[in-house]
């Protein structure tokens, strides 16, 4: 029977698209010291204020970070190179749960519960106990990135980084799967997983701990302790501040212009605190225009007020920046090829 140990649905709702900045600034110290240009991390959202307490960075951030250090680390030693610089709380309170909880299974169903507190809530942690042991299996959205191979090596030594240290011993897996496909010389795996079980193009990875491992009582098991550090998971990624990327307050900028009346560059540079050519280049910068994420916001607001609400087309571009219906149904004729009425009539999707 797979376990999959949820995190509280208002918990996640909250810091959606966001992860804890504890594993960037790994990633990070791990490219400074693989010798990456410093240089390369200018411009990406969230990186000046990676140290304050209590926030979380757009996971587009930590995706970034991965892009720009994976070339340089990866030939330093790649997944190793960045747990050998992992210390119990370089992860905040995510790793400590291995340290106190009263088994390494105990402590494995905690790290899923609160997977969340280092990841973004699309990320989990799946457990799966078995006839020799338990198998933790990670699930994210990320399979069509670049760097996923990377993100799929890491998560398994990971894990096994933190429950040896929680298990105050190095420990074998039974096992470990991963969707890469076999390297030519696998030496650096065997050594990375501390096994030469590794089964290649296996689907999502996960690693298999064994049934005696899982069941030992762990060296530093304070029960109340682990009691006041799952609650304190939980409340403190409830609580997370989350940092928006220079696209997000864009868009926050240009909803809010939006609903005041049709919008200009002037008007929404100004609430950005920058000039209009300015703006123009940061949505260069982001691979979109001016043009392209207006009429992305308009539409997504024509669609829903039209399916859910019984607003005239009049009361309809006035709230979406038309300066009359007559714009509006001729934009609605550019995105759909019909009017209006054919939109109402399919009803909410």
């Amino acid at each position: 029977m797979t376990s999959n140990v949820m995190r509280d649905g208002a918990v996640a709702g909250n810091v959606k698209n966001t992860v804890s900045p504890h594993l960037t600034r790994l990633l990070i110290r791990a490219g400074l010291a693989a010798g990456l240009d410093q240089r390369r991390l200018a411009g990406i959202p969230g990186l000046t204020v990676l140290d304050e307490p209590g926030i979380r960075i757009p996971t587009a951030t930590c995706l970034r970070i991965w892009e720009v250090i994976s070339g340089t680390t990866w030939q330093a030693g790649g997944s190793k190179r960045v747990m050998e610089l992992w210390r119990p709380g370089a992860l905040g309170v995510w790793d400590y749960l291995f340290s106190v909880s009263g088994t390494l299974g105990d402590a494995l169903a905690a790290c899923s519960r609160h997977f969340t507190a280092i990841a973004d809530p699309a990320d989990r942690l799946l457990l799966t106990p078995g006839d020799d042991g338990v198998t933790v299996t990670y699930q994210g959205p990320y399979r069509d990135h670049e760097q996923y191979p990377l993100i799929a090596e890491l998560v398994p030594h990971m894990l096994l980084q933190v429950a040896s240290s929680g298990a105050g011993r190095r420990l074998t897996p039974l096992r470990v799967r991963l969707p890469n496909p076999a390297p030519t010389l696998s030496r650096r795996h065997v050594e990375l997983y501390h096994t030469a079980k590794i089964e290649y193009e296996a689907g999502d990875p996960s690693i298999t701990f064994a049934e005696a491992d899982v069941r030992a009582p762990l060296l530093r098991a304070d029960p109340a302790l682990a009691a006041i550090l799952d609650e304190h998971a939980r409340l403190s990624t409830a609580a997370a501040r989350p940092v928006l990327s220079w696209l997000d307050r864009f868009h926050a900028a240009l909803e809010t212009a939006v609903a005041d009346g049709p919008p200009s560059v002037e008007l929404v540079a100004h609430r950005l605190a920058m000039s209009p050519r300015t703006l123009q280049r940061r949505l260069r910068e982001e691979g979109t225009t001016w043009r392209e994420e207006l009429e992305r916001l308009r539409q997504s607001r024509v669609d829903r007020l039209l399916r859910e609400s019984s607003l005239s087309v009049e009361s309809i571009a006035a709230r979406v920046g038309f300066t009359d219906p007559r714009a509006l149904r001729r934009a609605i004729h550019r995105w759909y090829g019909h009017g209006p009425a054919a939109i109402r009539a399919s009803g909410p999707t």
